[in-house]
């Protein structure tokens, strides 16, 4: 199916995470280096993939849609989606923030998912993510709204 998606020429929907920080609206797309700001965001992607790797988050591969080129790992691919970059900027804006509130224009992967479940409790801050389906109140007890169906 996707040979036949690939030869009749259809594009996959570019995946877009749009936050505001102190009243300005940021857009990120994923491994967006367009920020001014962007070593400081994937810098602090960087910690935050740290943290819940010790946490015990293990990064699933199943969610990567295509072959990785050479330079890539699952963990770089997964760490660039638009929603890591907008938590990540959220963080570098407000380092003690107690909440962050995006928007995404597709459905949140269940990696994303499940690492912002732990970015929430390792913070202890309540991220919210209205994705295509539905909104996602992730809590500071690493639980969200969604009861894990999306």
């Amino acid at each position: 199916i996707r040979l036949e998606i690939y030869k009749s020429g259809t594009k996959k929907k570019v995946g877009l995470t749009w936050i505001t920080v102190d009243g300005q609206v940021y857009t990120f797309r994923a491994h967006d280096r367009s920020h001014p700001r962007s070593n400081e965001i994937y810098a602090e992607g960087e910690k935050i993939s740290n943290e819940i790797i010790k946490y015990g988050h293990q990064y699933d591969s199943s969610w990567i849609t295509r072959v990785l080129d050479e330079d890539e790992t699952v963990e770089s691919v997964l760490c660039g989606h638009s929603e890591r970059l907008a938590i990540a900027w959220g963080f570098v804006a407000n380092p003690n923030a107690s909440k962050l509130q995006m928007v995404k224009n597709l459905r949140i992967c269940g990696d994303c998912h499940r690492s912002t479940k732990i970015i929430a409790a390792t913070r202890q801050c309540e991220i919210i993510v209205r994705d295509a389906n539905r909104i996602h109140h992730f809590y500071k007890n690493g639980q969200c709204s969604c009861n894990d169906y999306f």
